[in-house]
């Protein structure tokens, strides 16, 4: 079954909503935003005179509760976007409805953030970023305290990162590392940004420049091969190879161990856990193999928000959307310390600790535009909503190799990156033959360079 089949197997039609006095339901994943989202719902219900119910779902949990509300007809109003399904995908089968925005919210998001086959179709808008494209994954946070305790520089190499954690565990005092190896899709993604920084010329195993899937690629081996030895060597937390993300980041708040490697949103989810362990907090940015400087490459911004097909608050809720794009609420992102928002440069006058700025700054300079096929041909989009998904994927493989139930790494790559090949070429074909003018070819960009904006 596709990826769309199996999402979307629920959709029959499109929904019956709530009435229209039950207000605007607002549905997100953010943990670290949970308590501000609660009172900008206050306060946009109070202008717009209408009930705003905000509710958070735990990121693990929240594309079952979309799912399960769709299938009961009670699909929020408003929620974030979890799917990861093509953007054609979800106006076809109804999940999402056009989002129109006054020529004034139009004028406060920045040049380049509404792009066609990402968050447009055909000049339609369907989903509104909020938050912003440049930021990387992999951080490397650690506590300053034991840095200052024990004695090591903030690393950025592997062997610097190995050096500091070889370092906590002679001390004695602290744990070296921990890790969210239990969240397979979390350290999945983790990896993916190791290896792009490593040099990797492409994203989550697909080359940019030829198209072709390599997570086989000496980037990827080198980066796991680093856990593994992290591993090996007992410098994780015990417990870390089962830990769920508030488990590891809960164990690194509490303030006995040495690193994590989390997102740049760490600092807003630390708050909530342990609000005295922000003061600790420091980042040496993303590890490079040798401590080169890093490159990162992501794509447009993607949608932060949908409204749901079926919603018969269409005015207020584009008037909800309407307030993501001011400037206040964009202030109210960047002093989250939760996802980067879409305006980077608010963080520099907001009340955020020092590292999370200077981690913003780094995006500024080390993140570039890369290309994307659905944009150069929205055609690709309907390749992308026919794609199987994997089955182990490459936090699966990680985790069997940390484990000791993979023995093999590169074999596993190697299968790993025919059967995303093998699927997109099906979907391609698949796509064609229902008259998508789409080829192998759309995913291939030559002229693509390593550090610049991608132009088409």
């Amino acid at each position: 079954m596709s990826a769309l089949a199996g999402l979307l197997a629920a959709c029959t039609g499109p929904s019956t909503a709530p009435g229209p006095g039950a207000g605007i339901r607002w549905w997100d994943h953010f943990g670290g935003l949970q308590e501000q989202h609660k009172a900008w719902a206050a306060a946009q219900a109070e202008r717009l005179g209408v009930a705003v119910e905000y509710s958070y779902n735990e990121p693990g949990r929240a594309l079952e509760a979309l799912q399960l509300a769709n299938q009961s007809k009670q699909l929020p109003d408003v929620y974030s976007n979890i799917m990861g399904l093509p953007l054609p995908a979800l106006v076809d089968s109804g999940w999402v409805s056009p989002i129109e925005l006054s020529d004034e919210a139009l004028g406060r998001l920045p040049e380049g953030t509404l792009v066609e086959g990402i968050s447009m179709l055909d000049g339609v808008v369907y989903g509104l970023p909020s938050l912003s494209d440049r930021q990387y994954w992999a951080c490397t946070w650690y506590n300053s305290e034991i840095a200052g305790s024990v004695g090591f520089e903030p690393p950025r190499s592997y062997d610097e990162l190995r050096a500091a954690l070889q370092s906590i565990a002679d001390d004695g005092q602290f744990a070296p590392m921990t890790l969210a190896l239990g969240a397979s899709e979390r350290i999945r993604d983790q990896v993916d940004d190791l290896a792009q920084a490593a040099g990797f010329p492409g994203w989550q195993g697909l080359r940019y420049d030829t198209g072709e899937y390599a997570y086989d690629d000496d980037t990827y081996v080198n980066a796991i091969e680093l856990l593994k030895e992290i591993s090996d060597n007992g410098w994780l937390l015990p417990g870390t190879n089962s830990f769920q993300i508030p488990d590891a980041r809960g164990r690194w708040a509490a303030g006995n161990v040495g690193f994590a490697i989390d997102g740049p949103w760490a600092p807003g989810g630390v708050r909530a856990l342990n609000e005295a362990h922000l003061p600790k907090m420091a980042t040496a940015g993303e590890l490079t193999p040798e401590g080169e400087d890093l490159v990162i490459t992501r794509g447009a911004p993607a949608p932060t928000w949908f409204v749901a097909g079926n919603t018969p608050h269409a005015d207020d809720v584009n008037k909800l959307l309407e307030s993501f794009t001011q400037d206040d609420y964009q202030a109210v992102l960047a002093e989250a310390m939760d996802q980067p928002p879409l305006n980077l440069d608010t963080v520099a006058d907001a009340d955020v600790i020092e590292p999370y700025a200077w981690l913003v700054e780094d995006f500024k300079k080390r993140v570039f535009r890369a290309p994307q096929p659905q944009v150069r041909n929205g055609a690709a989009n309907e390749a992308l909503a026919l794609i199987t998904p994997v089955a182990p994927h490459l936090g699966d493989i990680i985790q069997g190799y940390l484990g000791g139930d993979v023995t093999d790494l590169k074999g596993e790559l190697v299968k790993l990156s025919a059967t995303f090949d093998k699927n997109l070429d099906q979907a391609i074909d698949k796509a064609s033959g229902a008259g998508a003018k789409v080829s192998r070819d759309d995913w291939a960009f030559s002229d693509w360079q390593r550090g610049v904006d991608y132009a088409y």
